[in-house]
């Protein structure tokens, strides 16, 4: 486990695949620090919502029936 650089407390990893570069948010629940990284390096929110947004949707459902 990692260690927050703000307060040093243990940090909770998430942590997901995204055409094939690992996405890692790391989230402190005592400072309410978060950071999110690809392949190790840190990244912006706003990359990773890119990233995200860049990807084709596999599963779509219909909401009207």
């Amino acid at each position: 486990m990692s260690s927050c650089q703000g307060c040093g407390h243990e940090l909770v990893e998430i942590g997901l695949t995204i055409d094939g570069s690992r996405i890692v948010m790391r989230s402190c629940s005592t400072c309410d620090t978060r950071s999110w990284h690809r392949d190790g390096d840190p990244v912006h929110l706003d990359g990773v919502l890119t990233d995200l947004s860049a990807v084709p949707t596999r599963y779509r459902r219909s909401l009207s029936s």
